[in-house]
């Protein structure tokens, strides 16, 4: 079972500590709606559009296209697509539109040129299960969603916010991966006022789980490090202890170095997509190479290989 090496996270946060991070713009109108959009509106968006975050690159096709007089690629042209559609219809994302969902609608929102999502199906299915769910149990109205949480992550007595989410399918993972995404966007627009942030999670992801393998804040027992290097599938239920064990050495990362997990989880996400990448790391650049033991031994391992999700 992976376990954390303790004395690895305090060197990594003592780097950490001192970085000020600058927590994303939620309010970059490339990718999301405007400030003085209606709440339920916005809400919505972001509901439906972290939902549909997980595997654009699969099977060996990179979800990418030169769009705009740019090239977009991953959750960047998801959220491109997204805001273009909300711009160009809003009503896509209300949730009665939700519940006629169909493949056809699915492929011709988020394909253009030649990136196209890998599973238009299940992202139907998590689209119209969003839209039932937000009509039954939410009395159609999103906002109930944050009004019974009353704020709170987690709650000792009733449900908080992220096991609320827990009744759409799109946001079942027990690592919760989508659900804190969600808690931080929707806390970086003010419209979650988190009244217990000592229960914040980053939310892991591949490019979050590869950082912590290589710069050895988990320890993976053999038979999991020679399954990485064959490139075999890992189980469900390894998959699900990997990742958690992942979130707990950033849990405990995030409080040595005092700095908020969500502002960590914005540098991490980024470090992972531009320095510590999957085939080529540009070690050069990266200011953990003093103390990475991926760098010092030449040995770069990737993040195990779990494909058919939609967790993450």
């Amino acid at each position: 079972m992976p376990s954390l090496n303790h004395v690895q996270i305090e060197e990594v946060a003592r780097v950490v500590q001192g970085m000020g991070i600058e927590p994303m713009n939620l309010y970059d109108p490339l990718y999301y709606p405007e400030s003085n959009e209606p709440i339920d509106r916005v809400l919505m968006y972001f509901i439906v559009m972290v939902a549909m975050d997980h595997r654009l690159s699969k099977y060996g096709r990179v979800y990418q296209v030169e769009l705009e007089g740019r090239v977009y690629r991953g959750a960047d042209l998801l959220y491109r697509l997204g805001k273009i559609r909300y711009d160009k219809h809003p009503d896509f994302f209300e949730p009665i539109n939700l519940t006629k969902i169909d493949v056809n609608d699915v492929i011709k929102w988020l394909s253009i040129g030649g990136a196209s999502p890998p599973d238009p199906e299940i992202r139907a299915f998590l689209l119209r299960d969003i839209g039932e769910k937000i009509i039954k149990v939410f009395d159609g109205d999103p906002t109930n969603i944050i009004r019974y949480s009353s704020g709170y992550l987690r709650r000792d007595y009733g449900y908080g916010f992220i096991d609320i989410l827990k009744v759409f399918r799109a946001y079942q993972d027990p690592v919760e991966k989508k659900s804190f995404l969600l808690a931080k966007f929707l806390s970086y627009r003010g419209l979650l006022k988190i009244s217990d942030p000592l229960n914040k999670r980053v939310p892991v992801d591949n490019h979050l789980t590869r950082i912590a393998i290589r710069l050895g804040l988990i320890d993976l027992e053999n038979i999991y490090r020679e399954k990485i290097v064959r490139n075999e599938v890992f189980t469900y239920d390894e998959d699900i202890l990997i990742r958690m064990s992942v979130r707990e050495a950033y849990r405990y990362l995030s409080d040595i170095a005092k700095i908020d997990p969500f502002h960590l989880d914005d540098f991490l996400w980024s470090f992972g997509r531009t320095i510590c990448v999957r085939d080529k790391p540009m070690c050069t650049k990266c200011l953990f190479k003093e103390i990475c033991p991926s760098y010092r031994s030449n040995l770069f391992l990737n993040e195990h290989r779990y494909e058919d999700t939609w967790y993450y």
